[in-house]
């Protein structure tokens, strides 16, 4: 019975045994790794089939040869010595470098187990674990710390990690120092809110509480050490990663005081600049031209003195503007200089679009671009008709005056003996009977009147007189007047139609000066038509005057000479010495008048003498 007990525990263990063997050979057979068996002198004594592929071995028989010759030779000191660890029973963990078939190298982490046989080691189990990829990543890893290591110590802005909770400041860049001045160490640990101006504390939180989602952008100040502040523009990202569970940011700061100063130089420029062009458009026609002369923007002053709208300018050249009064030499010579770069300045006359003359002070600038040559011009020209017209006034004042010199040496030299030649003229007439002596002495009476009447406007314009102004009715006035020139008319066959409106206010002046200045007028008006034609005359009031408008349809007045009439010595007659108009003016204006002349070549003239009402005069 005992020997077959004994039997029995046998099979027992063989079972067990079995089963060992069984869940060994399982775990070596699946296990997702390298595993071999080495005894021990280092031999291979089994390698499980994913370590097969693992060491890439799988096509050379590996078993019984050294482990050594799969290892990289300069490993093979620090292998051995935990080989030979592991056979005194110490389980060892390291990491060395495995050779292919094609000698190249692979990272694998190795465990080394002793093998027990009846309480006595007699190999190595070995667990291995590829870890190529993750050596890779860690070393890249390395190299990415790295990376941002020195950008973050290196570079010229601000960069903070922050706690969002309590908003510490867990690291700051060493640029702190450079921009800031406080050395870097004294941010560590610090309130994020600590340096902020306190006007741009509201700004500051906000910033580190609205960065969950997506980063934000802001603006505020910080103290420098000298005390001054700083205007940086800091923009905060969450991390995803934090402290103790609480959410972290990294704020990068770049200083923007430059940039700020100039937006604020930049903006008082712009506004300079603004304000320039409001006082030159309010006080000058600005125009600008590319390099072939082509308008591409003028100014409201510019259209409202040309009389032209934006868009009628706009394309055209500045010719649209030429009066005629200017020789093309004059614009060749001005185009000649501009082009060289130089500024142009002058005088020049130019037209409105309604034909009306005027005067422009003129600066041409030109814009030079990087090659030399201009790109645009830029005029500015100001407006002085009336400073030409003022000019003009006074050159016929000093004409004037030299004629009013002139005229009182000469009034007082020739009355004397043109007195003298008219009263023995008539006695010769008194003596002389014959018919022809007595044509020839009318003929010469008619020619010492011409003369006296001469003297007499010469008288005129020698020195004011002093004349009484009566109340005069105009209606009779003029009817006296047309009585005077209706022989004239008739003879050149001539109309005379007048327009009276009824209870026309009575007027102040000299009666005798005002016929002279309508006969002046009619006369003028009857000449201007040689092959006969018709006069209007119209007499009515508007408001506290009285208009009397003579109106022809003669040759008319060229444009170039109606701005000249008026002046001493200047005539459109062949025969007159443009004393008579400005005669006329000057009456006009001794009794508070004006004189106007409009005249279109070929279409006719119209003279309107205006003269204040006695109305007025009570109503003022």
């Amino acid at each position: 019975m005992k020997h077959s007990q004994d039997v029995l525990i046998d099979k027992q263990q063989l079972q067990e045994l079995h089963i060992n063997y069984q869940t060994y050979k399982s775990l070596f057979a699946h296990y997702p790794g390298m595993m071999y068996l080495l005894d021990h002198n280092g031999l291979i004594q089994n390698i499980n089939h994913y370590g097969d592929r693992l060491s890439r071995h799988h096509n050379v028989k590996i078993n019984k040869k050294h482990y050594t010759n799969f290892i990289l030779s300069s490993e093979h000191d620090e292998v051995n010595h935990f080989f030979y660890e592991t056979l005194k029973g110490k389980v060892t963990h390291f990491k060395t470098v495995f050779l292919t078939p094609d000698q190249e190298p692979f990272d694998v982490e190795l465990i080394n187990i002793p093998v027990y046989i009846d309480h006595e080691v007699s190999g190595v189990f070995t667990l291995v674990r590829d870890i190529t990829e993750e050596r890779a990543a860690a070393i890249a890893l390395r190299e990415s710390q790295e990376k941002y290591r020195l950008i973050a110590e290196h570079t010229s802005e601000l960069i903070r990690l922050v706690k969002v909770e309590s908003g510490v400041i867990t690291y700051a860049s060493p640029s702190h120092e450079a921009i800031l001045g406080f050395p870097t160490e004294t941010y560590t640990g610090q309130s994020f809110y600590e340096d902020i101006h306190p006007d741009d504390q509201d700004t500051g939180v906000h910033l580190l509480h609205s960065t969950k989602d997506e980063p934000a952008v802001a603006e505020f100040r910080r103290r420098h050490r000298n005390g001054s502040w700083i205007t940086l523009e800091d923009r905060a990202t969450s991390i995803p990663y934090g402290i103790s569970g609480e959410r972290m940011i990294v704020v990068v700061s770049r200083d923007i005081t430059e940039k700020k100063r100039a937006e604020r130089e930049l903006q008082r420029t712009l506004k300079q600049l603004k304000d320039l062009k409001y006082a030159l458009d309010e006080s000058a026609l600005v125009s600008v031209t590319d390099d072939s002369g082509i308008i591409s923007s003028v100014n409201d002053k510019f259209c409202e003195i040309t009389e032209y709208t934006e868009d009628e300018l706009l394309g055209q050249s500045h010719m649209i503007l030429d009066s005629g009064y200017h020789p093309q030499s004059f614009f060749d010579e001005m185009d000649m200089q501009i082009q060289s770069g130089a500024v142009w300045k002058g005088e020049i006359n130019n037209k409105t679009k309604n034909g009306n003359d005027f005067w422009v002070d003129t600066t041409i600038v030109p814009f030079i671009g990087d090659n030399g040559l201009p790109y645009q011009y830029v005029y500015i020209r100001k407006d002085i008709t009336d400073r030409k017209r003022a000019e003009e006034l006074l050159r016929t004042s000093d004409k004037l005056s030299v004629i009013g010199e002139l005229a009182a040496g000469v009034a007082h030299e020739i009355r004397n003996p043109l007195t003298s030649l008219k009263g023995f003229t008539q006695i010769l007439k008194s003596r002389l009977d014959s018919d022809s002596d007595q044509e020839f002495i009318s003929i010469m009476l008619d020619e010492l009147d011409r003369i006296n009447m001469i003297v007499n406007e010469f008288m005129v314009l020698a020195r004011p007189q002093a004349l009484t102004h009566e109340k005069a009715n105009l209606q009779d006035l003029i009817q006296n007047v047309l009585t005077l020139i209706e022989t004239q008319a008739t003879l050149n066959n001539v109309q005379i139609v007048t327009r009276v409106i009824e209870n026309i206010p009575d007027i102040s002046c000299n009666e005798n000066q005002i016929k002279q200045v309508l006969i002046n007028v009619l006369k003028n008006s009857i000449e201007a038509m040689p092959e006969g034609g018709e006069i209007i005359l119209s007499l009515f009031p508007i408001q506290d005057e009285v208009i009397i408008e003579v109106r022809d349809n003669g040759e008319g007045i060229p444009d170039h000479r109606l701005s000249h009439l008026g002046e001493p010595f200047y005539t459109t007659k062949k025969k007159g010495n443009g004393l008579g108009l400005m005669i006329c003016r000057r009456i006009v204006q001794n009794h508070q008048g004006t004189l106007l002349i409009d005249s279109k070549d070929g279409e006719g003239t119209v003279v309107t003498i205006k003269l204040p009402h006695l109305l007025s005069n009570e109503l003022r």
